[in-house]
């Protein structure tokens, strides 16, 4: 059993059973029994299961959200709209479901090709404990609307969504065993990798979870798509709408606490601004509103765990005593009944040496990193200077040079006056450290499918050309 613990009190929610490894054993025969239920559906009507899934979490997304809240900390009005968008992610793909086709190929010959796209089989999907529920979606509505069965291994610490998930899935009758919430820790989660009846994998988490990953299953040489981390630039230039830029950087940072693969944790500031800028920055960061996340007008919730709490703890410790310079810091809450929760204040650092680890590492908390830049040129070298890839917000009123700074910055997201703008609709993904492979739109179409080609003689007998 695994205790799962509210995050703002570190009291305890409830106990979980950790999946056993007959049951995930079991898992892998019943959702390969399921599959052929499913397949014999036409792709339509599996879409309208997956509408009627879309119906009944709108109807329950109060329960939902408090739920996510309770068990991972944010904000009521940020789980409320995710539950909202994790609903929408189960309408798009179920309208999705029967739009995915194969083409006709012109080959030369007397010859009828095509291609079919079909479902890889059992999805084997791992997530994060950060936004659990739209992670959980993410994965499990484009799997079940392209005919794959789905296993879905939520963390350990917030897998309650995900089970209330699995629960309405079940209720809305879907062939039993097609979709399975499998509970626990590392253990579950090398079993269902390392399984050889696992079809295809795909990954959200650390960089080095996806290395791990990736290992565990090559050596069945099972297909893997890995979403991973992030060391995500703002850049803001001196002709920016610099309200809107600061709006920007601060939520793309401070939200979720931080919690996000997309996190902008560093702010690249043209040095003709940077002094104003920045003193704004102070400012707002100090006025951030840190508490319970269930009470209105709580802005910044605690870190979901304990351990993720104590690593971004000694990070902002680690880079004090290198030498970087605490700008500013939100207060953290007060009130006796949070004394227990796993709260990091909101923090923003100036004069970081850039080999620094602050500036370099991923931190995965409330924490910002300001630096400037000279040109244009220096900009996109520095956003260029980390071995991650997932996204980059660029701010600019001049439409040249936003288009000139998106092709050139190395990620697999770029937001121009804007930023963390996320849709099922556009791909998602990214390179290096941040791993491989696109969620969303038609590119999961393409993910969570394989291609067969099928060739078809138009000629009685051998055609010319073939021959022993």
């Amino acid at each position: 059993m695994t205790a799962i613990l509210n995050p703002t009190t570190g009291r305890q929610l409830r106990e979980v059973p950790d999946s056993t490894p007959a049951e995930v054993d079991a898992a892998f025969e019943a959702a390969r029994a399921g599959l052929a239920e499913w397949k014999a559906l036409a792709a339509t009507e599996r879409g309208a299961m997956l509408m009627r899934v879309a119906d009944a979490m709108e109807r329950r997304a109060d329960e939902f959200a408090r739920i996510e809240s309770e068990n991972m900390g944010m904000p009521l009005a940020g789980t409320r709209a995710m539950t909202l968008r994790a609903a929408g992610t189960f309408r798009y793909f179920g309208g999705y479901a029967d739009k995915l086709g194969g083409e006709t190929i012109p080959v030369a010959g007397p010859y009828h090709t095509y291609t079919r796209r079909e479902p890889h089989g059992v999805v084997v999907a791992i997530v994060p404990w950060n936004a659990p529920l739209i992670f959980a979606t993410k994965k499990m509505a484009p799997a079940l609307a392209f005919g794959n069965a789905c296993l879905l291994k939520p963390a350990q610490e917030s897998p309650l969504t995900a089970l209330l998930l699995g629960e309405l899935l079940a209720e809305v009758g879907l062939p039993a065993g097609l979709a399975r919430v499998l509970t626990g820790g590392r253990a579950v989660g090398e079993q269902l990798v390392g399984d050889p009846r696992a079809d295809f994998v795909i990954f959200t988490g650390s960089h080095l979870g996806g290395k791990a990953v990736a290992a565990a299953a090559a050596r069945n040489l099972t297909p893997v798509a890995l979403e991973l981390g992030g060391k995500s630039p703002q850049l803001v230039f001196a002709d920016a709408d610099l309200d809107a830029a600061l709006d920007g950087v601060v939520a793309g940072i401070f939200g979720e606490c931080g919690q996000m693969c997309i996190a902008g944790s560093r702010v690249l500031v043209d040095e003709r601004i940077a002094d104003r800028f920045v003193a704004e920055l102070v400012e707002r960061t100090r006025a951030l509103r840190v508490g319970d996340p269930l009470q209105e007008g709580i802005q910044v919730g605690p870190q979901t765990t304990a351990t993720q709490r104590d690593k971004t703890v000694a990070m902002i410790e680690r880079a004090r005593s290198e030498g970087a310079v605490v700008a500013a810091a939100a207060e953290l809450p007060t009130d006796p009944e949070l004394s227990g929760g796993y709260f990091v204040a909101p923090t923003l650092f100036t004069d970081v040496a850039p080999e620094l680890e602050i500036a370099r590492e991923e931190v995965f908390g409330p924490v910002l990193v300001a630096a400037t830049f000279a040109d244009e040129e220096e900009a996109v070298r520095l956003a260029n200077d980390t071995p991650f890839g997932l996204s980059a917000g660029v701010w600019t009123t001049s439409a040249a040079r936003a288009h000139r700074v998106a092709a050139a910055i190395d990620a697999g997201t770029i937001w121009l006056n804007t930023y963390a703008a996320i849709s099922d609709l556009v791909p998602f993904g990214g390179i290096g450290l941040s791993g491989h492979g696109r969620e969303g739109g038609s590119s999961a179409a393409q993910l969570y499918t394989r291609v067969k080609s099928v060739w078809t003689a138009l000629t009685d007998g051998l055609p010319p050309g073939v021959a022993l």
